[in-house]
């Protein structure tokens, strides 16, 4: 587990001890408890594994579930699922819960994912409320007492980025210059090791120019996904949408991503360890998919290596950065067509897309010009 993550684990683990509530507990308690909690959880995860849920958001889940009632329950015992859910108790521990948090000072979105798994779990045994027992399925309620939903929508904080405080890392009008610059400076050493940063170089264009997530490309695969006569891509791998899946989806292979796709094809991939063993396009050096930790890394290094040789680019550029501006530049380029940038990036509500949209101050001055310009045009219609 990176060091980040174990940090966060960490403190989420302090929160969650310091919002403890009294539930009755002991010894002696019935040990059936803790196996019908134990099938809960595990019902929980096979549903996200049915629905398509990546086994790295489902062992973070997990994680975090299995240390929320750890620490949530008694020096004896873990807390059940049914206590966390018991009426006005358990709405009561979230209240307290959410008010840790708040007061920690940690951000909103953080708060957020922390609450939002929560609900994910707790919203998923109100609909599913069964025990399996050898006599067959039992509600909770006839076996542990009444439950209800402890958490509702005004216990978790409006979807916010972290850095939405710290402003754009990179003007999505510069994007160009960037593949420019790391061409020049990240793409030098010679052997494998050139290699692997043409990968990682290629991943980045192609997260820009085409709006994909980063586990989406993570999965591409060369004969499956690649379209150069259409000019498309498709990912197979797209982000669970309300429950109701992974769905494929087609988006823009542009002229940049294609030729250097081809490029990285023809000179680079070959050069990998064990990239003949695989379809897939961003191999890892053992010719396996590409871990979490080492695609983070790998954009990390990039932007490192811009910042040092003066390229003025912020250092909290994200995967997920170049997926908001390749929606900025689409929008700017093509204002009038909100509802394909939705159906490019895998989105339902224009809402969440609009937030993807980050203009630069530049482009907002430029266009604020361009209205005043035109006022000045308008017949004025008197008194």
């Amino acid at each position: 587990m990176p060091f980040l993550e174990r940090k966060n684990e960490s403190l989420m683990l302090t929160l969650v001890s310091s919002s403890q509530q009294a539930f009755p507990s002991s010894p002696s308690d019935n040990p059936q408890a803790l196996l019908d909690h134990q099938s809960l959880f595990e019902d929980f995860f096979q549903s996200q594994r049915i629905r398509n849920f990546s086994p790295v958001t489902i062992y973070k889940q997990r994680s975090f579930l299995k240390s929320w009632f750890t620490a949530h329950g008694s020096m004896f015992r873990i807390l059940y699922t049914w206590e966390a859910m018991a009426p006005i108790e358990g709405r009561k521990m979230m209240r307290n819960y959410s008010a840790t948090l708040i007061d920690s000072g940690i951000s909103p979105t953080t708060i957020r994912l922390y609450l939002g798994i929560l609900n994910r779990y707790f919203s998923y045994v109100i609909k599913h409320p069964f025990i399996h027992t050898p006599e067959g399925p039992r509600r909770i309620q006839d076996l542990y007492g009444p439950i209800e939903h402890p958490i509702t929508e005004y216990d978790i904080p409006n979807h916010v980025y972290d850095d939405e405080q710290r402003g754009i890392p990179l003007d999505p009008g510069r994007i160009h210059e960037l593949y420019t610059h790391l061409q020049q400076h990240y793409l030098n050493p010679a052997g494998s090791f050139r290699s692997l940063r043409a990968r990682n170089y290629t991943m980045f264009v192609l997260a820009a120019e085409s709006g994909l997530r980063i586990d989406e490309i993570m999965h591409l695969e060369i004969s499956k996904d690649l379209f150069f006569e259409s000019n498309k891509l498709q990912t197979r791998f797209a982000k669970s949408t309300h429950g109701s899946g992974k769905r494929a989806r087609l988006t823009l292979f542009t002229p940049l991503a294609r030729d250097t796709v081809k490029f990285y094809l023809k000179t680079n991939r070959p050069f990998i360890s064990g990239s003949n063993k695989t379809g897939l396009l961003f191999p890892s050096k053992t010719g396996k998919r590409m871990t979490s930790s080492a695609i983070h890394t790998a954009l990390a290094e990039m932007i490192i290596t811009a910042r040092k040789s003066g390229f003025e680019i912020a250092s909290h550029m994200s995967w997920h950065w170049a997926r908001r501006i390749f929606a900025t530049r689409f929008i700017e380029r093509f204002p009038d067509k909100l509802s394909v940038l939705i159906q490019l990036l895998g989105h339902q509500n224009p809402n969440t897309v609009h937030r993807y949209i980050r203009h630069s101050q530049a482009w907002m001055d430029q266009e604020v010009r361009s209205v005043l310009e035109r006022i000045h045009t308008w017949p004025s219609t008197g008194d």
